[in-house]
């Protein structure tokens, strides 16, 4: 399936496998798919995955938190949805963190350059993953950490489960 969604005044492509087509038509909640560019020492790529219900290889987020996610997001699919979000480490040396490092969202006043123009989607070996770039990026190249968790995620703050 290829659709486009807008973020900022700028079209993204996305592309979703047949196998991620037939995983969300099974789905009865919420998935959001958040592509991070995120801000550190370097400058990475990342896409998180988040629900309110269980789910392998997505953060649980709290409900209240979750519906404000959902609000900056945009429809892909029935229960799939697409944010766009920049992230900035509260501190540089990433490595001395255990799990993930602390975040905060940061606003860029013009994001539309930030935009990814592509974004491709699969359901593998149980888990949602995929890789996204500009257009001079190769699609061969999968730099796109996939940010996973078997937390609970508490507005500014993780709670194991």
């Amino acid at each position: 399936m290829k659709k486009k969604l807008n973020f900022f005044d700028k079209d993204m492509d996305i592309n979703l496998s047949k196998r991620a087509i037939n995983q969300s038509e099974k789905m009865s909640f919420p998935l959001i798919i958040e592509i991070q560019i995120y801000f550190s020492c370097l400058l990475g790529k990342r896409l998180a995955f988040y629900s309110e219900q269980p789910l392998d290889g997505a953060w649980q987020v709290e409900p209240e938190l979750f519906a404000s996610m959902l609000d900056d997001a945009k429809q892909l699919t029935k229960h799939v949805y697409v944010r766009f979000n920049t992230v900035m480490t509260k501190a540089c040396p990433v490595s001395d963190y255990v799990g993930p490092p602390p975040v905060t969202d940061f606003t860029i006043k013009n994001q539309k350059p930030y935009v990814p123009s592509w974004l491709d989607i699969d359901f593998k070996k149980g888990l949602w993953s995929g890789h996204y770039g500009w257009p001079a990026s190769t699609k061969g190249h999968m730099n796109t950490k996939q940010i996973r968790a078997k937390a609970v995620f508490v507005e500014n703050h993780i709670e194991a489960p």
